[in-house]
């Protein structure tokens, strides 16, 4: 049962991800789950960010677990009740942005719990930015807004939390760590079919 369980799983995900054992070293990370290679790799080239601070959002967000969410209130201190948010998988995206990047991008089949779409959505909530006078290599402020949203941002919500911005500039080290792991990766930079025999 066990293996008809994990046969149907690869099938229908194109092959087993795992969760990262080690979330400093982009390297290791691309190494262990390969297929991400490219995906990072598309968005990037899509919306116009870093793949680097596209890994530090995910890593912030879910630590890279794609059945990431809140955990659930609890009623008496014990009893299991709803979630705060509908935030959910890798990009921790709640329901209504989702819904809103679905409907702009036309990509319908999008899944919170695939690695493919929640890349391609950070990218397209980032590509955003500039709208807010925020630049795509300023990875705290994008990363405040991520979270708090572009009229946020503009408001300043994120002014009076200075937890928030302690996260932010974890996010950014962390971008600026993967973006220089990524220029001495030893895992090649996916290459477009125009420029295969370079």
């Amino acid at each position: 049962m066990k293996h008809s369980l994990l046969i149907i799983l690869i099938l229908t995900t194109g092959c087993a991800v795992s969760i990262p054992s080690n979330q400093d070293d982009i390297c290791q990370m691309l190494d262990e789950n390969p297929r991400w290679r490219n995906m990072l790799y598309n968005s990037s080239e899509k919306w116009g960010s870093e793949p680097s601070t596209l890994m530090a959002i995910i890593k912030q967000e879910s630590s890279f677990d794609p059945n990431a969410a809140p955990d659930r209130e609890k009623i008496l201190g014990f009893i299991p009740w709803k979630r705060p948010s509908s935030a959910r998988g890798y990009s921790q995206a709640v329901d209504a942005t989702w819904d809103q990047y679905k409907k702009e991008t036309g990509n319908y089949r999008a899944s919170r719990s695939s690695f493919e779409s929640s890349v391609d959505f950070v990218g397209w909530y980032l590509s955003k930015a500039p709208r807010s006078g925020i630049k795509l290599n300023e990875a705290d402020k994008l990363y405040v807004a991520y979270h708090e949203g572009y009229g946020g941002f503009q408001r300043g919500t994120y002014k009076q939390k200075d937890w928030l911005l302690e996260v932010a500039k974890k996010v950014k080290f962390d971008s600026i760590r993967y973006k220089r792991q990524l220029n001495n990766c030893p895992i090649e930079k996916p290459k477009k079919w125009w420029n295969i025999f370079d």
